[in-house]
């Protein structure tokens, strides 16, 4: 007795198998990318307050050595002024004094959404509080 042994099984996939792998990644993509987009954005915003922070610190202390603010310039001028290590990766930073107040700005500039923030400062008029004698 000869049994007959199939050579060629079929094996392999559907068609609605298929589809139904891609609506799942379709529906996983679309939950993903927007949430992946709001995280990168919102890096983009820390980086920003931080580096903000930075140079509202750095022009307080220019200001106390010097009497008054920094002057007016971009990226490049504040690292070599000012001391600091800014790094332009998306943003756009800009400083402005006018001797006793100054405005640093950070521009978020790119093919996603983009934003400014903006730090303002005057200095105190009068007597300083915290020095006494002759201060700047």
């Amino acid at each position: 007795m000869k049994q007959s042994i199939e050579k060629n099984p079929q094996t392999g996939f559907t068609m609605l198998e298929l589809m139904v792998v891609v609506v799942i990644i379709a529906v996983i993509a679309g939950f993903a990318i927007p949430n992946y987009q709001r995280a990168v954005e919102r890096s983009y915003l820390r980086t920003a307050t931080a580096n903000l922070q930075a140079l509202h610190s750095v022009q307080q202390i220019y200001r106390t050595q010097n009497g008054n603010y920094w002057g007016t310039g971009d990226v490049a001028a504040i690292n070599t002024n000012l001391g600091l290590n800014i790094i332009e990766s998306g943003m756009t930073y800009t400083s402005t004094a006018g001797g006793a107040n100054f405005t640093v700005t950070a521009v978020r500039w790119g093919p996603a959404a983009t934003f400014t923030v903006t730090v303002t400062d005057t200095a105190l008029s009068g007597a300083n509080p915290a020095c006494s004698g002759s201060c700047p």
